[in-house]
């Protein structure tokens, strides 16, 4: 009777840590999946701010190569315009720059004033600049 007594104990013992045991992993499949489902929205939203970022990037690269063609544009109209209204005084400035001449040297040596020896400088500048970004 006692040995009965005791496998009916031992049955019950059993019975109640498999019951724990089923209990408990219902409820880490259920964090699981949880956990799971956070990770996709997180994951989602990740994907959706590249893409943000993405299209912002390209229409911002799209506008500075527009920006980029009407500043050479512009630069070489300015260049046109100084060679055919300065003849050979701008043309001589513009190499007096090329062997490092100042603004001062360029006043005294082609009779220009010092705004334009500044503006030719400039150009040349912004010559230098777009050549060694291409």
């Amino acid at each position: 009777m006692e040995s009965q007594w005791l496998f009916n104990l031992l049955l019950m013992l059993q019975f109640v840590i498999l019951t724990a045991v089923v209990v408990w992993a219902f409820r880490l499949s259920k964090r699981l999946a949880q956990t799971k489902r956070q990770h996709a929205e997180a994951e989602a939203n990740q994907k959706k701010q590249v893409q943000v970022l993405a299209s912002g990037s390209i229409g911002m690269g799209r506008r500075l190569v527009a920006i980029e063609k009407k500043l050479n544009l512009a630069v070489e109209k300015q260049s046109e315009i100084l060679s055919k209204e300065g003849g050979v005084s701008y043309n001589r400035a513009m190499e007096l720059l090329e062997m490092g001449a100042t603004i001062d040297d360029l006043v005294s040596k082609c009779g220009l004033i010092r705004a334009e020896a500044e503006l030719i400088s400039l150009l040349k500048q912004e010559s230098r600049k777009n050549s060694d970004y291409h």
